[in-house]
């Protein structure tokens, strides 16, 4: 006799069906949810240049905020530990042209960088290392350039953290539902 507990290939007691079952409830919510904030977000950073957003920004800040475990307490980790790296970077690179941009002040700079932004896990709500080093490479990736284009790495991380936020709200609000 084939039962109902028999899915897989393995035998699982009723208790854990009905959570698998929650579970993808919640992943194809969550995957509608996020398709439809990703064609949002493409064509708000994309379609309005004038608003300097970076698309790719936002993915890197949208998965930091899922990677340190969602809800509020992984907004305010990668949001804090994000902006913070950000703003480090951009002061670092800041220093590396004041010395004279030459390539030891920028190995002796960027180490120093990587050290403080281990480092500054100490700070709980700064504990988010992967963050850290997320929002530094996103300065990076934009050319480091010491201007306005600081603020707008800033507001695209935030975007992405909001809609990490937004994302997955709305799909626990639709997994209730179903």
């Amino acid at each position: 006799m084939v039962s109902s507990q028999w899915q897989g290939g393995v035998l699982r007691p009723p208790c854990q069906i009905i959570l698998m079952e929650n579970e993808m409830k919640l992943l194809h919510s969550l995957a509608l949810n996020i398709g439809l904030l990703v064609g949002v977000w493409v064509y708000i950073s994309v379609g309005y240049p004038e608003l300097n957003l970076s698309p790719w920004i936002g993915f890197v800040a949208w998965a930091s905020f899922f990677a340190a475990g969602g809800a509020s307490d992984g907004a305010k980790k990668s949001l804090a530990a994000g902006i913070v790296a950000i703003l480090l970077t951009a002061l670092t690179l800041y220093c590396v042209q004041l010395m004279g941009n030459g390539l030891m002040e920028m190995v002796v700079f960027i180490a120093i960088l990587g050290f403080l932004l281990v480092a500054m896990g100490e700070v709980p709500i700064l504990a988010f290392t992967p963050a850290a080093f997320l929002g530094a490479a996103s300065f990076f990736g934009t050319g480091g350039n010491i201007n306005i284009s600081i603020l707008y790495v800033l507001l695209s991380w935030v975007a992405g953290i909001g809609l990490g936020f937004i994302s997955e709200d709305m799909a626990k609000r639709m997994a209730k539902v179903a």
